[in-house]
Formats: structure tokens, C-alpha cells, sequence
């Protein structure tokens, strides 16, 4: 049986380890994607409660060829869906949906899809179609001329996070942020920082990770897994308490949410008790050029940020030396073996600023996050 995990373009590898990790599978990266082998349902349901990576986890029946005109596309999908079984999912009793994610440039929409997979699917099993609360949800993910087609084990967007209410303009989606933990080499124990925290999702997420908290801890109910035919005798009060009961209770983990606005670290500080991890990090209203007052040396293993950036409303002069200042204390404050890794849409300026101080780039990719484009910058000292 094959799993599918869809993910940001650019952390694919992140999406791999983290299926490994949590049920033991080794996951071939796609595009936006990571493919596995999985031993029986659970390890989806277990996905579904638990990755910090994931935008959606599907039970992956197979993969079609898209081409840009639309009915060559629903040509393949219908010769493809034709010699798919789905009695396991759907019985005399089951209604069903469709949902379409679409990545890439097509002469169609998600909407011409569902609609159209939809009257396919109803004459192929005879079932009705529930908008509102059916019993299966097969999700379709075009991803340029790949088309992949099963069953979503969570029937929501698993990017978006519930404690999420308390919310800055440039702030980050908690998949993205705990990609960043992941590249920046992060892991239960070690001290981190965001010095620009702004809404505090990157210390939220490293928090949930460390006190190995299920990151859809508060809404169960809304995982369709608990409604799939084929998990109807599983009881899933002893599944979640299995998990639950795995959780870190320590009061506090070394991590720091710091931003020179104080409206930021009253919405941090909400969030974090929106997502039950209030506890276990410590936001506090600092300047970039205190930090040294606040940490001693080599104190911070560390540091992941999405920093601010030169625009319309925000001065190059004003963030360079911002940059600067943030480097220079740097110096003091991060281990000898310490990473930075930062999240812009243009690095060049945070790498020029780390030279001067004795930081190099030590690694760089290209992340896709919507239509926007994204670097993520990782520095080391020299």
C-alpha cells in the first residue's frame, strides 16, 4: 500500500524524514510530494495527527497523466479510475466527495476537475455525492503533468494550524516554519532563537516538536480518518491516547521568541497558549543589539527566523544595519557550532552582512509557497 504526503516544493526532504521518522517508511521525494510504502492504515492516521510537514496525507491508489487540455486529462483519469477498486472504501450506505489541489499551468480549474471526477465516480460506484459530511473524501493533487488520486486521511488543510488566530502580515504557515527547525539542524534539547519572532509560529512549532505534542492535539474530531469504512472497528479514544500519552509534561525547553514589538509577543504569547505550549517558551519584547544581555556566550545552538526585508515600507538602510547589529551579536550569543538559518525573498544582503562578521553561507535552497518564491539561507561561522 502506498502513502502519499503532499508538502511545500522545496522541503520535500523534510516530508521524507519526518514519515520515517514517525512510522518507520522510507519515502521517495517527488515534486511537492514524498511517495512510501506503509504497513496498514494506522500509519496514515498516525501521519494525519502528527506531521508538522504536511499539507495533506492521502491513501494513494495511483498516479494519471495530465496534459493541459482538459479533456485529454479527464480521458486519463476515467481509463485510469477504470481499473480502480474502491468497494473497500465505500459501501451500499456511503456517500463521498471530491477535493482537487492544482499545481502547475493547465487550460483548466480545480473546480472543472471535481465536478467532472465526480460524475465519474458516482456512475463507477452508484454512490451519492455529500458536499457537506460525507463518508470519503478522494482527493485529486495535479502537480504539473502528474496527477495522483486516493483517499485523504485528514480532510483538511493539515498547513493550517488551529492556535494560528493571533496573526502578523508576514507570518509564517507552521509547515514552513518547522521545515525551518528541520534545516536548521534543530532537535529536543538544543536552545533556539527567533530574534524576529513576530507571531511566534517558528518557537510554537519547535515547542510542539520537542514535547513531542501531536500538532492536531485539539481537533481530533475533524480528522476524517475516523469516519473511513475500513477503520470502523478501530477505537480510535485508545489510538489517541496511546499517542497522547507520549507527551513531554516538562514545564520548559530553551527556546526564545524575541521581537521589538510588543503587540508581536502579546499575539505570540496567545497563540502559544492557543496551541497548549505557553509553558514551555519563553517571548519577551528585545532589541536586537540586547541579546548579549539576555544569553551568554555561546549560549544559542540555534537561531531560525523570517527576518524583515527592505521594501516600500521598510528602508534598506534600516535593515542593513539591522542585519549587521543581528550578526555582530551573534557572534556572542551562538555556539561554536551553532546555524542560522533564515527564510527571505532575496538572501544576498543577510549573506554580505554574515561576511562581515565572520559567518558564511553554509547551505541554500529555493522554497514555493503559493505563486511566491522564497530563499532559505543557512550560515555558519567561517
Amino acid at each position: 500500500m502506498e502513502g502519499l504526503v503532499i508538502t511545500h516544493r522545496g522541503f520535500e526532504d523534510v516530508a521524507a524524514r519526518e514519515v520515517k521518522e514517525l512510522i518507520g517508511a522510507k519515502a521517495e521525494t517527488r515534486d511537492y510530494a514524498a511517495v512510501f510504502e506503509f504497513r496498514n492504515m494506522l500509519d496514515l492516521c498516525l501521519l494525519a495527527y502528527k506531521s508538522q510537514s504536511a499539507i495533506k496525507v492521502i491513501s494513494l491508489f495511483g498516479e494519471f497523466e495530465v496534459s493541459k487540455d482538459f479533456e485529454e486529462s479527464i480521458t486519463s483519469f476515467r481509463g485510469f479510475l477504470s481499473n480502480t477498486d474502491m468497494s473497500e472504501w465505500i459501501d451500499d450506505n456511503s456517500s463521498f466527495r471530491v477535493t482537487c489541489s492544482r499545481i502547475g499551468e493547465h487550460g483548466f480549474t480545480s473546480q472543472d476537475v471535481m465536478m467532472e471526477a465526480g460524475r465519474i465516480i458516482k456512475d463507477k460506484t452508484n454512490k451519492d455525492i455529500n458536499l457537506d459530511s460525507p463518508d470519503v473524501i478522494f482527493h485529486i493533487q495535479i502537480i504539473d503533468q502528474s496527477g495522483y488520486f486516493g483517499v485523504d486521511f485528514a480532510g483538511i488543510d493539515l498547513s493550517k494550524r488551529e492556535y494560528r488566530i493571533f496573526t502578523h502580515p508576514a507570518a509564517l504557515k507552521g509547515t514552513v516554519a518547522y521545515a525551518l527547525l528541520r534545516v536548521a539542524g534543530y532537535k529536543k534539547g538544543d536552545s533556539l532563537l527567533d530574534p524576529f519572532t513576530k507571531s511566534g509560529i517558528i518557537p510554537i512549532e519547535a515547542a510542539l516538536m520537542s514535547a513531542n505534542m501531536p500538532v492536531n492535539y485539539y481537533r481530533k474530531d475533524s480528522l476524517a480518518f475516523r469516519n473511513l469504512k475500513p477503520l470502523e472497528n478501530e477505537d480510535f479514544d485508545t489510538f489517541f491516547r496511546k499517542i497522547d500519552s507520549q507527551i513531554d509534561e516538562d514545564s520548559g525547553f530553551p527556546i526564545y521568541g524575541f521581537d521589538s514589538s510588543m503587540p508581536s509577543i502579546s499575539a505570540s504569547q496567545k497563540n502559544a497558549k492557543l496551541a497548549g505550549v505557553n509553558k514551555k517558551v519563553n517571548f519577551s519584547r528585545i532589541e536586537v543589539e540586547w541579546l548579549d544581555t539576555k544569553f551568554s556566550e555561546g549560549e544559542i545552538a540555534n537561531i531560525a527566523s523570517s527576518p524583515p526585508e527592505a521594501s516600500k515600507r521598510t528602508a534598506f538602510r534600516f535593515v542593513e544595519k539591522l542585519y549587521k547589529e543581528l550578526f555582530y551579536q551573534c557572534k556572542y550569543i551562538l555556539s561554536d557550532n551553532g546555524k542560522m538559518v533564515f527564510i527571505v525573498r532575496d538572501p544576498e544582503l543577510l549573506k554580505k552582512s554574515g561576511e562581515q562578521y565572520g559567518f558564511k553561507a553554509s547551505g541554500e535552497r529555493t522554497v514555493f509557497l503559493g505563486k511566491e518564491t522564497l530563499k532559505v539561507i543557512a550560515l555558519a561561522r567561517n
